[in-house]
């Protein structure tokens, strides 16, 4: 296996350094880079040791180039393995091209824009030689789909990423011989809204995108280049592209689309009927750089069929698909001319089939929050913001698949025909299409299906940011800061995690501090002051970046990202300790939290809120030590003493627990490291949720804590009982539940696909699955092996595919001991195997380094298969 820049396929780079990750299937002592543009040698480098990562500069990348990365990988008996990869650079992000648009379409002051009919562009050309190598380099805000020749180039959907435009915009390389014929070409641009043209309602009742995000019209940038025997052709967009209005009158990230099918013929809604092309308007475009696009893109991921039709009556009729998911409908009838179709979308369905939207009504726009209170959305919002399309028919066939919006949904109320006309009804899951890294398998079919539950959750809500729901979907840093640790076990999230990262830092507030989510879209409740987020929710960007590092191990995001760190830390140290203690929403989605004041009533908050304002200083800590900044870390080695002493002294109580006593705060107390007797604590900690019926009542960070601090002390068994309390996850969960809810008890206010309390996956995995990347980790190079063999389980199969390679552990419960399989990759800086000292071990393993008095402790480091029997 070799990653380039954590991708295995369709490869594109405009930037130098390249990561490059290996792994091989023996002990490595020397190393040959090779590097090849179009079977040219532009860099070569020779290594000693077991490193299996490099970060490669040397070299200069160059337009539309071919790239070719191989490594020979020699071991101390001469042996060798060779491994290769390629990656394609295009214009390197030097646009010759201009932003075009619809005239008068980019004035961001003009509110009709967001609901005319989307924009169609278009270039005819043509080709008179044969080629040998066509790529388009395009960005289209908000979403583009692009044609050549009536064939859609690529799987891609929803696609500009989102992010700050006026930052940073991604764009797209794409390879385009094979949609280029000798003769005439014709390549279109099909534009939507998405987040550049959003609507101007007021999310609840207040946050206009419009005015707050880096908004305009509709508009797009290409250059193409066609290469060929005495062929080199560049074209750009410029004035001589045509355009035109398409088939689609609305469209609305969350509300949804109306395409009229007789505005076009066939099955494809460029295929325009009777289109009047006029010239286009130079843009001014975004002011953002433009990168090339390097996260996984949104795509059709899989079909789903209906499970059941109910039929309410004539002309209407509800569709249950069985499960919840995000994605996208595919319908297709038979229709009378000018005949018009609605769909509803809805997660959830009363008992009397009515249709129940609340759960996904945008910013809460038409919901009765509190008795009397009706969140308005404005002149500009539907009196109900409920995810609804139309389909405008032709007679005949006519086919509607979303392209400039998505839906969460289980349920679709079709309006407005009749059973008979329906020829087929689907749905398409779709999202960012990450990579798996992680499986759990075990001998309890529930906590199964809690593992599937939780992937299908968080892959619902990943649409090129890590969003909480389709209520709001918005990157919150507090939620993304709960998953991270499970988001990394389960996928591999290199990529979308320096997205992500990028993304906070592109929108720091003009104080230093970091928003609440990012892009920001004016949410900043109990902030640090000015539009700054809450202390909890600006913790993503060096928790994130902790997280990238123990997994992912490259430094140049650390390097590249300290100072906006150290300027981070510098407002929080403004504001001061004291000044801080209000300054976030604590423990967010707490049952212990007070039922009248959200904003305030969460369990230990000023305690929390002093966890994390330390947490903040010890990372910044690490990272300084890292980069070998010495006078820095000897600087913020003293403020952590200060603050873990000011901790202590203000909310230490006598018996050794903190503050409010809350589960909460015990969580806090052991995850920061602050107890003189943690095991104590702990003890303490398991004792009171046993106390409690084994009910969990933390919220998103003390779950996630909790599966960490529970696990280091050996109260696994707790756990395992409050994933299968009654009032926990089974309350939250109905027999054909696919996805989790946003709380537990009364949803009323909540989602009902929302991941915020998935964290409990990375305990699956850590746990009786057993596979820990240590926190001293580079890039995974740390590995502990150490399964929790609990007695309600009779076999694990548990998977992580790290940077490093792959890692497996699996055992089993025989007549005659626990068996025990694991595959570790060669090369680590250290692997261990933990195993308790009740257990005698056998097998194709060395007698064990040293034991504690409680366990044993087995070097397996480049031991590939390990086979051992307990008994």
């Amino acid at each position: 296996m070799l990653q380039i820049n954590y991708q295995t396929s369709r490869i594109v780079v405009d930037r130098l350094p390249v990561a490059c990750h290996w792994s091989v299937k023996h002990i490595q002592t020397s190393y040959h880079v090779t590097i090849l543009k179009d079977d040219s040698v532009v860099h070569e480098l020779t290594g000693v040791g077991d490193s299996t990562d490099l970060l490669l500069t040397g070299f200069e990348l160059s337009e539309y180039g071919t790239y070719t990365v191989k490594i020979n990988s020699c071991n101390s008996a001469g042996s060798m393995v060779s491994l290769s990869n390629s990656f394609i650079t295009g214009n390197l992000g030097n646009f010759h091209g201009n932003w075009i648009a619809k005239p008068f379409q980019n004035n961001k002051d003009k509110p009709e824009d967001s609901s005319a009919r989307n924009t169609v562009l278009r270039k005819c050309f043509p080709i008179q030689n044969a080629i040998d190598r066509a790529v388009i380099n395009i960005a289209g805000l908000g979403f583009y789909n692009l044609y050549i020749n009536g064939n859609k180039v690529s799987r891609n959907e929803l696609n500009t990423d989102w992010t700050n435009y006026s930052k940073t915009v991604y764009y797209d390389t794409y390879e385009i011989k094979d949609y280029l014929k000798t003769g005439s070409n014709t390549l279109i641009i099909e534009l939507g809204n998405g987040w550049y043209a959003p609507s101007e309602m007021k999310l609840f009742g207040k946050y206009n995108l419009r005015d707050i995000l880096c908004s305009g019209g509709t508009q797009a940038i290409a250059d193409i280049f066609i290469q060929g025997e005495g062929l080199s052709v560049r074209l750009s967009t410029d004035e001589t592209w045509e355009c035109t209005e398409g088939a689609y009158s609305t469209n609305n990230i969350y509300l949804g689309e109306t395409l009229d099918s007789r505005l076009f013929s066939g099955r494809n809604t460029t295929e325009l009927v009777s289109p009047r092309w006029n010239n286009v308007l130079l843009a001014k475009g975004p002011q953002g750089q433009m990168v090339s696009s390097y996260i996984p893109k949104i795509e059709k991921i899989k079909c789903l069929d209906f499970k059941e039709i109910h039929v309410l009556n004539e002309s209407e009729f509800i569709v249950d698909f069985g499960e919840t998911l995000s994605g996208l409908i595919d319908l297709s009838v038979s229709a009378s001319e000018g005949q018009v179709i609605t769909l509803t979308y809805a997660e959830c369905l009363d008992d009397d089939y009515t249709l129940n939207t609340g759960s996904t009504l945008a910013g809460f726009i038409g919901k009765e929050v509190a008795p009397g209170i009706v969140i308005n959305g404005g002149e500009s919002s539907p009196g109900r913001a409920e995810q609804i399309d139309q389909l405008i028919c032709r007679s005949g066939i006519n086919h509607l698949v979303n392209k400039y919006t998505y839906h969460s949904f289980r349920y679709v109320k079709v309006s407005g025909m009749n059973l008979d006309q329906l020829l087929c009804i689907m749905a398409h899951k779709a999202y960012s299409k990450l990579e798996s890294a992680g499986d759990f398998l075990c001998s309890d079919l529930y906590l199964n299906r809690l593992y599937e539950i939780a992937r299908n959750t968080k892959l619902n809500n990943i649409h090129s940011v890590f969003s909480d729901c389709a209520r709001e979907r918005f990157a919150y840093g507090g939620d993304i800061v709960a998953l991270a640790k499970s988001q990394v076990y389960q996928f591999n999230s290199a990529k979308m995690y320096e997205k992500t990262l990028s993304d906070f830092i592109n929108d720091t507030r003009k104080n230093g501090g970091f928003p609440e989510t990012a892009p920001f879209v004016g949410i900043k409740t109990n902030g640090t002051g000015e539009t700054a987020g809450p202390l909890g929710w600006q913790l993503v960007v060096p928790f994130l970046l902790n997280i990238h590092y123990q997994h992912y191990g490259t430094l140049d995001l650390a390097r590249a990202f300290f100072p906006f760190l150290e300027r981070q830390l510098e407002h929080l140290n403004s504001v001061g300790y004291e000044g801080l203690l209000d300054c976030c929403l604590g423990d967010w989605g707490s049952r212990d939290s007070g039922a009248v004041d959200y904003k305030s009533g969460s369990p230990a908050r000023n305690f929390t809120t002093a966890c994390i304002y330390y947490l903040h200083v010890k990372l910044l800590h690490k990272f300084s030590t890292i980069l070998k900044l010495n006078g820095k870390s000897e600087f913020y080695a003293k403020q952590i003493v200060n603050i873990r002493d000011r901790i202590i002294a203000d909310f230490r109580n006598a018996d050794d627990s903190f503050a409010d006593k809350s589960q909460t705060s015990y969580v806090f107390a052991l995850y920061m490291e602050l107890s003189d007797n943690p095991k104590k604590l702990a003890s303490d900690l398991a004792n009171a949720i046993r106390d409690n019926n084994y009910l969990v009542t933390c919220g998103i960070f003390g779950q996630s804590f909790l599966y960490e601090v529970l696990r280091h002390y050996d109260e696994n068994e707790v756990i395992m009982k409050w994933l299968h309390a009654c009032g926990g996850f089974k309350s939250m969960l109905h027999d054909e539940d696919t996805t989790l809810k946003e709380f537990f008890g009364d949803i009323k206010n909540g989602s009902c696909n929302h991941a915020m309390f998935s964290s409990y996956t990375s305990w699956m995995t850590q746990g009786p699955g057993g596979i820990i990347i240590e926190d001293n980790a580079r890039g995974s190079d740390s590995v502990r092996i150490q399964p929790a063999f609990l007695d309600s389980l009779q076999f694990v199969d548990c998977t992580h595919q790290t940077v490093r390679g792959y890692i497996s552990c699996k055992w089993q419960r025989l007549t005659k001991g626990i068996e025990i399989v694991i595959n570790i990759p060669f090369n680590l800086k250290k692997c261990v195997l933990v195993i308790s000292e009740e257990y005698n071990v056998t097998g194709n393993i060395h007698e064990p380094q040293h034991s504690d008095g409680i366990n044993q402790y087995f070097d397996i480091r480049n031991a590939g298969e390990v086979s051992v029997l307990l008994t």
